[in-house]
């Protein structure tokens, strides 16, 4: 059961795999996109081997703002949400994954189209502050959600949602290379882009109808 449970809810259950497959996707998006840093930095920019590392601040940048920001929204905003028992309901969790969604195609189009001998470097590095936004909103609504929308099988379900994302995340710089080689940094970076903008719906959708989609089910919670 230990083995089996994590994916049989991951199919069982339509929250979970809406969640699992936009948790998977932006796992596997960030994998993907790292595969274009040395064609960009080394390649189009002339950084050194070393010097390339340093292109990943941004995303360090971006994480540390939306951290100060998810920090003081939930402190000053939905702390005071929760009931006398620490109860909350569970979709007011996803509000920072709806903003964090579209962060992911913002991030992609600017770095893409940015990417270019006669654009600075340090614009495409920007561009990619936006990835540390998108990615630490998305995994600090979706996590706590599932948490509390399934608190009786919540170690079966965070399991569930780590065999995606890191078979994504395995899976997806695979063809990364090719992808780049063949369309090009603008336009490879876009097709992961489009990507980002099919899955947008995913948290609003929950929003709105994750409560009655947890009273439909056996294994969520019911009573918030």
């Amino acid at each position: 059961m230990v083995l089996v449970k994590p994916i049989t809810l991951n199919f069982q259950e339509p929250i979970v795999f809406l969640l699992n497959l936009y948790i998977g996707l932006v796992y596997g998006l960030l994998y993907i996109w790292f595969e274009s840093f040395p064609l960009v930095f080394i390649q189009i920019y002339g950084f050194s081997l070393g010097l390339q590392g340093l292109a990943f601040l941004g995303i360090l940048v971006g994480t540390l703002v939306a951290a100060a920001c998810l920090f003081s929204w939930l402190y000053f905003y939905q702390e005071k949400q929760f009931d006398d028992a620490g109860n909350i309901e569970p979709e007011k969790r996803l509000i920072p994954a709806m903003a964090g969604s579209f962060f992911v195609p913002i991030c992609l189009f600017w770095f893409g189209w940015a990417s270019r001998s006669d654009v600075h470097w340090i614009v495409p590095i920007i561009g990619t502050s936006f990835f540390g936004i998108a990615a630490f909103s998305l995994f600090n609504a979706v996590l706590p959600y599932l948490s509390d929308a399934y608190p009786d099988s919540v170690a079966s379900v965070l399991a569930g949602n780590d065999l995606m994302r890191s078979a994504f995340g395995a899976g997806f710089p695979l063809f990364a290379t090719a992808m780049y080689h063949r369309l090009g940094i603008d336009w490879a970076s876009s097709l992961l882009a489009f990507l980002g903008i099919a899955f947008i719906p995913i948290p609003f959708l929950l929003y709105k109808f994750g409560k009655q989609i947890r009273n439909k089910s056996k294994l969520a919670r019911k009573d918030i």
